[in-house]
């Protein structure tokens, strides 16, 4: 469930302390990051989802639920 909750303030620059720094401070629009970012940030989510699949089925390894 934290792979889930975690990235989806990443994928987001508003998600962020840091996210809202950078924006304020380079004078980076919302629209704009979302146009050319949420995709690469989405694709990233999405490899990492299914490395953890795969490790689950090759290794039998499940994620720790404590």
């Amino acid at each position: 469930m934290a792979y889930c909750v975690v990235p989806g303030g990443s994928i987001l620059i508003i998600g962020s302390a840091a996210g809202v720094a950078a924006m304020s401070v380079e004078k980076i629009e919302f629209v704009w990051y979302m146009m050319r970012f949420s995709l690469m940030a989405i694709g990233g989510y999405l490899a990492g989802a299914e490395v953890c699949i795969a490790q689950y089925q090759l290794f039998g390894l499940a994620p720790s639920i404590r």
